[in-house]
């Protein structure tokens, strides 16, 4: 974990950097689901099944893989990731139950308030259940290393770097609830509301990774609430 730069012009640039990464990390990701949907469409499959969605958020994922892996190295970050020690097992499976008592505590709130918005997932899994059981496999394999890396390893390592530990955690999470507006269809409040959580969530994540300085225990949390909260909604349909 590097110390703050106190640079004037370099604090005064990191935050449209970071936000330009984001922007940067969402457009290739576009690009990529779209690459792969293109011939497979070509080929006569129907985009709303399970392999195609399936593939096409592979495809994405893999594109902001390689854009935070790009950004991670041209910056130099230390970013390391290593088999979490007996300790750091330990704070997985309590960073895990954090997250997921802020994400059920909170879901609980917005329904009570009537805030709850149209999930794509949701609405793809009401066709096919499966759905839900790939991409919790790919939550594991993919999406949480991808993510992972993009938003605590480059983004937030950058912002460490200016602005210390607690104002990257916040930036960082703020910009990962915000990638998720696709997510979500419907009135505007309930989603704005439901990114809030997910930001609440990805400080969980973030500070996680402050404590430990191995991206895996994030990876892991991130995982495995991942599995847990799509393992539940497919029991539940």
């Amino acid at each position: 974990m590097s110390s703050p730069d106190p640079d004037a012009s370099a604090l005064r640039w990191t935050v449209p950097e970071v936000v330009g990464l984001t922007a940067v990390a969402i457009l290739i990701s576009l690009v990529a689901g779209v690459a792969f949907v293109v011939p497979v469409l070509a080929l006569g499959f129907d985009l709303g099944t399970t392999p195609v969605l399936v593939g096409a958020t592979a495809a994405g994922q893999v594109g902001l893989l390689l854009v935070a892996y790009a950004f991670v190295r041209r910056r130099t970050l230390s970013v390391r990731v290593a088999r979490p020690s007996r300790r750091e097992v330990g704070e997985v499976v309590g960073w895990t139950l954090v997250a997921l008592v802020v994400a059920v505590g909170a879901s609980a709130l917005l329904s009570a308030a009537g805030l709850v918005p149209e999930s794509v997932i949701q609405t793809a899994a009401e066709r096919d259940p499966t759905i839900l059981l790939a991409l919790a496999l790919l939550s594991i394999v993919l999406v949480a290393p991808a993510e992972e890396l993009l938003f605590r390893g480059a983004i937030q390592g950058r912002l460490r770097q200016r602005y210390g530990p607690k104002p990257a955690i916040a930036g960082a999470s703020v910009l990962f609830g915000s990638v998720h507006l696709t997510n979500f269809t419907g009135a505007l409040p309930p989603i704005l509301a439901t990114i809030a959580l997910l930001t609440a969530v990805g400080a969980v994540f973030g500070v996680a990774y402050e404590r430990t300085g191995n991206l895996a225990v994030p990876i892991a949390v991130h995982a495995t609430y991942n599995l847990v909260l799509l393992s539940v909604s497919f029991l539940s349909l």
